[in-house]
């Protein structure tokens, strides 16, 4: 793969060179750097832009780096002057045809860009816009966002035309708006936004392009008004966070209650359930603040739970059968008992980041025995880490803790005691909305859905649910069937179906003077 990088003098943002470095099957590029960008400030109508700016939109990940530091051999450097045509940069005549010998180019500097026509530059020129193109052209990234209001942020590469943002899309995602802060906004895009530059390159060399519409709104820079608006409505929203965090905490609990002979594909994809007439909740013992994370359990029979002990705040996984019994007896914190069933006997497979990565654990004599790590390349703390046999293969579903919780990974291995490689599709999803597992795959019908946490809200405050429409130790699609969102209360945040029963967990905000301490004390023990 012949791959040329537009960079401004010899430098790029830090992220973009992550970027470059994550493209796969090319050793080295060739830099064009040019010489001459200028880019006109208009300082009386944004200054106050400009200096929301520096605290913003100056982050570690948007930092210039040198392109010396790239991971990639450089073959050749070339240096240039662009020419100017109003607002546009030109390409000389002499850079077009140098770039006509490669497959791609990656633009990373210079700003608004003329793109010669196919004839004279038949490779695509691709570049970032954070911003979905559908709602949000122009800039300044995630500004507008906030603004109006919107949960999530998309990120496109696409390659440029002479239309502002409204190039072909060859890779998309989303990161979550956190509505109290737009440089924490800024900060999980950009830390994301090397991950779909492989997929876009591939695409782009293919001809391959996603059906997204660039059609949306062009936006330009705020004025002075619109950024005062702007900090007071983060300020105020800021502040209801701390108080929130400070005087609220989520009152988990788990409840039981038939589907009612409906498949969950149908289910999902229409938003219903049960009546909570029909739900039997489970009662929780004094020694526990909360239930969450509910699976059932069939040896021994019951629902495995994780229970937060309220004396020291510390998760642990109780088996409710009647009773309810601690049978974990690991010293950090432990959640989501992902139940599995192999070789005639159930295993357990916690959530254990606190203190390890994966590992496997069978019923002995009542209680969870550890049997043996779980191998998976690299050694990852996984999120949530949910298996499935499918057609003679396993394959693992979850989070890397190192890069978030909102990028869900696949791992495939022929059989369990092997080591879990990356699936060539993976990561299979990258948004807050349905990027973290919220349960066992569900076998409906001879279908495969896969239901994932949606953050676009609050933590825990609905599922999304997804069609495995491929899946084999080469590719991997899913489609998105719908969402299910309780309206008197929170949740549901992870739900498990067995033989027309569904056990599921929902929470309901509580005031209370400890919340800030369990807080805390949470963020110790993890």
């Amino acid at each position: 793969m012949k791959l040329a990088l537009i960079v401004d003098n010899d430098a790029l943002p830090r992220f973009a060179r992550e970027a470059v470095d994550a493209v796969t099957g090319c050793d080295e590029v060739t830099i064009f750097s040019c010489t001459n960008t200028s880019l006109k400030r208009k300082a009386l109508r944004h200054g106050a832009y400009y200096a929301l700016n520096l605290r913003a939109v100056r982050n570690p990940y948007t930092r210039s780096v040198p392109v010396d530091g790239l991971s990639k051999r450089i073959a050749r450097r070339v240096t240039f002057e662009s020419g100017y045509d109003g607002a546009w940069q030109t390409l000389p005549d002499a850079i077009v045809e140098e770039l006509r010998g490669f497959d791609v180019i990656l633009k990373f500097g210079m700003g608004l860009l003329r793109v010669p026509p196919p004839e004279c530059l038949p490779a695509s020129i691709l570049s970032y816009h954070h911003g979905d193109p559908d709602k949000f052209r122009g800039r300044p990234a995630g500004f507008w966002e906030i603004t109006r209001g919107e949960k999530v942020m998309g990120q496109i590469v696409q390659a440029i035309g002479n239309k502002l943002d409204a190039g072909r899309v060859a890779a998309f995602a989303e990161t979550k708006v956190f509505p109290w802060s737009w440089r924490a906004t800024l900060i999980e895009a950009y830390r994301h936004s090397p991950l779909i530059m492989d997929e876009a390159v591939r695409n782009a060399i293919a001809g391959r392009w996603l059906d997204k519409p660039c059609t949306g709104r062009n936006y330009r820079l705020p004025s002075n008004v619109a950024v005062a608006r702007f900090a007071l409505g983060s300020a105020s929203r800021l502040a209801r966070r701390l108080l929130y965090g400070a005087f609220v905490e989520k009152r988990w609990q788990v409840s039981t209650a038939p589907t009612g002979g409906a498949d969950v594909p149908g289910l999902v994809a229409e938003g219903r359930f049960p009546d909570p007439s029909s739900w039997r909740t489970l009662d929780v013992p004094p020694a526990y603040t909360f239930y969450a994370d509910p699976f059932f359990s069939s040896d021994p029979p019951g629902i495995l739970v994780e229970a937060l002990r309220a004396s020291t705040g510390i998760g642990e996984i109780v088996l409710v059968d009647g009773e309810h019994r601690r049978v974990s007896d690991a010293p950090n914190h432990v959640s989501y008992p992902a139940t599995f069933e192999h070789g005639g006997r159930q295993l357990v497979i916690p959530e254990m980041v606190a203190c390890s990565a994966p590992r496997i654990f069978a019923f002995e004599d009542g209680s969870l025995r550890d049997v043996g790590a779980l191998k998976v390349a690299g050694d990852p703390k996984i999120l949530d880490p949910t298996l499935l046999d499918h057609e003679g293969r396993f394959y693992l579903f979850g989070n890397d803790e190192a890069l978030g919780a909102n990028m869900l990974l696949l791992w495939s291995a022929d059989s369990l005691d092997d080591e879990f490689r990356p699936h060539p599709a993976s990561p299979i999803r990258l948004s807050p909305e349905g990027a973290r597992m919220a349960g066992n795959i569900v076998r409906s019908g001879g279908r495969l859905v896969r239901l994932g946490q949606d953050f676009t809200s609050g933590y825990g405050d609905g599922i999304v649910g997804f069609e495995i429409e491929a899946l084999t130790p080469d590719s991997y699609r899913e489609r998105r069937l719908g969402r299910l969102r309780f309206t008197d209360r929170h949740g549901p945040h992870t739900l498990n179906v067995r033989d027309g029963e569904m056990v599921f967990d929902w929470y309901v905000d509580r005031v209370s003077p400890l919340a800030s301490f369990r807080r805390i004390a949470a963020r110790f023990r993890s």
